[in-house]
């Protein structure tokens, strides 16, 4: 089989196209699976989400509201859903972002519901 410069032009097009269309969707996110007092516990790495996948953080708070940080989380989610739950004193809120690079750092103001 022989592919002639025409063809091959085009295949090339088409292949730096599905490249340009795969990398288009996805995002890197803030990796850390414990935070104390707003710091990674065991240093930031960062994690590139695949499709049905957004970034996501996790935050718990106990009484006194967000200003009490109890715990978080971050990394890449499946089926990532905005929540927020409430049982007696402590709110544990769930974020999801896939608009920007590192949109789940912690330094970011929470988004409520």
């Amino acid at each position: 089989m022989r592919i002639c410069s025409g063809e091959m032009e085009n295949l090339l097009k088409l292949c730096l196209f599905l490249l340009c269309f795969e990398t288009a969707f996805t995002v890197q996110c803030i990796l850390c699976p414990n935070y104390k007092d707003g710091e990674c516990v065991h240093g930031v790495r960062t994690c590139t989400t695949q499709p049905g996948e957004a970034c996501m953080i996790r935050r718990s708070w106990g009484e006194g509201g967000i200003r009490n940080l109890l715990s978080a989380e971050s990394g890449c989610m499946k089926s990532c859903k905005l929540d927020e739950k409430i049982s007696g004193t402590l709110t544990v809120h769930t974020y999801c972002c896939d608009y920007e690079d590192f949109c789940n750092d912690i330094k970011y103001p929470i988004m409520l519901p």
